[in-house]
């Protein structure tokens, strides 16, 4: 059940995102005046399609119709001369030159005119995408192709797919927040600071609570992550209340410290690459298991003849019969992974855990959260909150960028570097599952959403064979060789060596993701 629910949840997040974009190439080629062939929703096998777009051709005076069988509803292939009357007919799909020919319908045939059906509209099995077939994609000089358009035309219709995915971001972010006035919020209580740290050093303590960075007001952990993030390597302004402990907490209570409205404000530098601390040698157990339970000095156990602190018996248990004498059993957090369960684990050693690992954040502060309650914002707030989430993914996906590129150490930046079909899948079905309400999970897919439409809209303009990026590079050589154009059967090979790469790395990827899980 939950590969289905994943299965539907990501065609419902990935189509319209790639739909939206063959719109963009769509609207710009019909905009020039390029013979749009076929709009697919999902990929092939076909499902069904429908015809649109009704034009009359003449027949020219040299064709002979005599030896022609043409019946209505037929599909046909034609050709279409600088007269705009069809000068060739094939009944058949060509096998030679199908670049030059235009897939028709046939409505009615009379007075040695046909009138026809252009544009084939259709819905295909595969629900993860979309193309769009424009006329003349090769070389093709004939009219209404896409070679016969100028650089600018060319270079607008590649372009505007990805400028369209670049867009919706901002839309989508913005339009989520606009009807969302009730917001879940709560107090931002930094609970531990690290020795040595930019918030140790700038006069941070334990129960002090962050009412806001930069002059954004901070109302849950997510928004302290984003202001953090967008502000790496740089000075923030922390608007800070100090929290006085009260001394008279009862056993149960929540209140652990007192605040007043008095605010200090401090300036505190996130850092790109903070230090990392290996539990054991560089810091205590004790002190690493409050900054992340699951640590340990240890990872896995060792197979062997007997059961020790740091081995398993291959003997006197069944669960691990896939092992042999010397392999390695990983610890996991629970029995949905291959490997030992972080419980059973520490039956044998409490040492152990998944991580041996501490990674200080960017600031060095372990946070908490406290009052939980309902916010009602004023008009004014909410445009002000729509545009500010709206603004800060792009400003994320730049610093995630910035971070890959340079290597940081930060733990932002941790987990896979790509994500395949088969991750995103998981991700959006565990979304649509959980126990969230269904505000926090719309707003959850959408920023989702978000996110791959950016990296649809930079990959896509990658200069590589197959993507839109390196049709644009071979429009550039031909720009650059003052309009010789590379030869069609080369270029044809290049972008179909490049498909297959491609194939070939998300097949590689949801590997990944298969090994990962």
């Amino acid at each position: 059940m939950q590969i289905i629910i994943s299965i539907i949840t990501l065609s419902l997040v990935i189509t319209p995102l790639v739909v939206l974009h063959e719109l963009g190439h769509y609207l710009t080629a019909k905009y020039f005046k390029v013979r749009v062939l076929e709009f697919g929703i999902g990929f092939p096998p076909k499902l069904f399609s429908f015809w649109s777009q009704i034009k009359t051709y003449s027949i020219d005076e040299n064709l002979n119709l005599d030896n022609i069988e043409i019946s209505k509803n037929q599909e046909i292939f034609v050709i279409i001369n600088s007269d705009n009357k069809i000068s060739h007919i094939e009944t058949q799909k060509p096998l030679e030159n199908i670049n030059q020919f235009i897939p028709i319908k046939v409505i009615n045939t009379y007075d040695n005119k046909l009138s026809v059906y252009t544009m084939n509209w259709s819905l295909n099995l595969i629900p993860f995408g979309g193309f769009v077939k424009l006329f003349g994609e090769e070389k093709n000089n004939s009219k209404g192709s896409l070679s016969s358009a100028s650089y600018f035309e060319r270079f607008v219709i590649i372009f505007s797919g990805s400028f369209i995915n670049f867009l919706l971001p901002f839309i989508m972010m913005f339009l989520v927040n606009i009807f969302i006035f009730e917001k879940n919020i709560s107090d931002v209580i930094i609970q531990d600071v690290m020795t040595g740290s930019p918030a140790q050093i700038a006069g941070l303590k334990s129960g002090d609570k962050v009412v806001s960075i930069n002059n954004k007001k901070i109302y849950n952990v997510s928004d302290l992550q984003n202001e953090v993030s967008q502000n790496l390597g740089k000075d923030s302004e922390w608007e800070v209340i100090n929290g006085i402990p009260n001394v008279f907490q009862k056993p149960g209570e929540d209140n652990k410290y007192f605040y007043n409205d008095e605010s200090k404000t401090f300036k505190i530098e996130a850092r790109w690459d903070p230090p990392s601390y290996i539990v054991g040698i560089d810091i205590p157990l004790s002190e690493a298991r409050t900054i992340n339970p699951y640590s340990g000095s240890f990872t896995f156990f060792e197979v062997s003849n007997f059961t020790s602190d740091k081995s398993i018996s291959l003997i006197e248990s069944n669960k691990y019969s896939d092992y042999q004498i010397g392999d390695r059993v990983p610890v996991v957090i629970n029995e949905d992974f291959k490997g030992i369960p972080l419980i059973e684990a520490r039956k044998i050693n409490n040492e152990a855990g998944i991580t041996n690992e501490i990674k200080e954040g960017s600031v060095g502060i372990l946070i908490s959260t406290s009052n939980s309650r309902v916010y009602r914002e004023t008009f004014g707030e909410n445009i002000s909150s729509a545009i500010n989430q709206s603004i800060s993914i792009y400003k994320l996906s730049y610093f995630s960028i910035i971070g890959i590129i340079n290597r940081s150490t930060n733990p932002i930046f941790d987990g896979p570097k790509a994500i395949g079909p088969i991750g995103l899948g998981q991700i959006s079905g565990n979304v649509v599952s959980s126990s969230e309400t269904t505000t926090n999970k719309i707003f959850v897919l959408v920023t989702l959403a978000s996110s791959i439409s950016l990296s649809l809209s930079f990959i896509n303009l990658v200069p590589f064979p197959a993507l839109d990026g390196g049709r644009l590079a071979f429009l550039f050589i031909e720009i650059f060789r003052k309009g010789k154009k590379v030869p069609e059967r080369i270029e044809s090979y290049i972008h179909g060596l490049g498909f297959i790469i491609l194939i070939l790395l998300i097949l590689f990827i949801s590997f990944k993701d298969i090994s990962r899980f």
